[in-house]
């Protein structure tokens, strides 16, 4: 049983107003922030690149693991941004911006998702040049990029001002890609129609295997299914691709393989058996519109959306939303929160 405390059944008009008008104001300062900056790869997520085929199967450059040109491919990829306008782009860095073609184009303004460019000497006096992503730009004119090697790690990202030393040379703007197929989904069971079809390890480095016609695959759940990519290799030829299984000489693979070689078996993967007792018992965080864990402003800001109709909340999120359990969600909610965040009073609800 929750005992929730007492609060006065109405707020001073002002003190309503003020609270409005600064939770407008986070909210117009998160939109804004949300179009000058992409959600920046973190270091674990970095770490999972052997399995995405963004970073290795479909990535020409060599040094995987640590190399400025494999990097800014990889992630201008995962992004999805064109690899055709990216394959233009094949040798050492400092030949970027001169090779740039099929749609990219190089400019001195940088943009969120464009290739941070270095010529020759320009960064800390490499030879080769140096190549980065741009992450975000922010309002006082400085950029923050994520790269590959030049620091002697694998992946960091570092900011840098207009006037600058380290201020690149000028910045690559590749148009975006083709949306990934949706032509199949996780637990489908689908033939190939190719004999001696090509069918891609995971992994760094590994062998292909010449699948016979008729194999069967079962496309298994992965963020880069249904990815357009160009054959290993080629700067010419491109396919949807799908991650899969099968078998292969008495052992399961995994890999990816070409939709334009694959149809549907009419088979799919048998459905896991229900485990026992699969409804958890809900734990609600009263404030924790968000769930992230913490209350704080984000969640004002998302009963706030609620209120205008910008957002809808769901069964959870507006339990959570009532601190106050008189079956409504208002200003008098958010004060609480806007409260119990500033230190003003110890607890929600007990």
């Amino acid at each position: 049983m929750i005992r929730r405390k007492r609060i006065p059944r109405m707020l001073h008009s002002i003190t309503g107003i003020l609270l409005f008008a600064l939770i407008m104001l986070v909210l117009l300062s998160m939109s804004a922030a949300a179009l000058e900056k992409l959600p920046v790869l973190t270091r674990e997520e970095f770490d999972l690149w052997p399995e995405l085929p963004e970073y290795t199967i479909f990535n020409p450059f060599p040094g995987k693991g640590g190399n400025c040109t494999w990097y800014a491919h990889g992630r201008m990829m995962q992004l999805g941004y064109s690899k055709y306008a990216l394959d233009s782009m094949r040798f050492n860095a400092n030949t970027w911006a001169g090779a740039a073609d099929r749609g990219a184009y190089v400019t001195d303004s940088p943009q969120v998702g464009s290739i941070a460019f270095w010529d020759s000497y320009q960064f800390y006096g490499s030879a080769l040049g140096h190549v980065g992503v741009v992450e975000e730009v922010k309002e006082n004119g400085s950029i923050l990029i994520s790269d590959s090697s030049s620091s002697g790690s694998a992946y960091r990202t570092f900011s840098v001002s207009p006037g600058d030393s380290r201020w690149p040379t000028s910045f690559i703007v590749v148009p975006e890609g083709p949306e990934k197929s949706l032509l199949f989904s996780p637990g489908t069971m689908v033939r190939t129609t190719a004999y001696s079809l090509n069918f891609r390890q995971e992994g760094i480095n590994q062998p292909s295997l010449l699948l016979p016609k008729d194999s069967l695959i079962i496309i298994k759940d992965h963020v880069s299914n249904g990815i357009y990519a160009s054959r290993p290799g080629s700067t010419s030829s491109y396919y949807y691709w799908w991650y899969g299984t099968t078998e292969f000489e008495g052992e399961i693979r995994h890999g990816w393989v070409a939709e334009e070689y694959l149809e549907a078996s009419g088979f799919n993967e048998p459905a896991p058996s229900p485990a026992p007792n699969p409804t958890p018992v809900p734990v609600y965080i009263y404030g924790d519109v968000s769930g992230d864990g913490t209350i704080d402003v984000r969640d004002v800001a998302l009963i706030m959306q609620s209120n205008l109709n910008l957002t809808l909340l769901d069964n959870d999120q507006k339990i959570a939303a009532d601190v106050n359990g008189d079956g409504k969600i208002d200003v008098r909610d958010v004060a609480l929160i806007m409260r119990y965040a500033l230190g003003l009073i110890e607890a929600l609800a007990d």
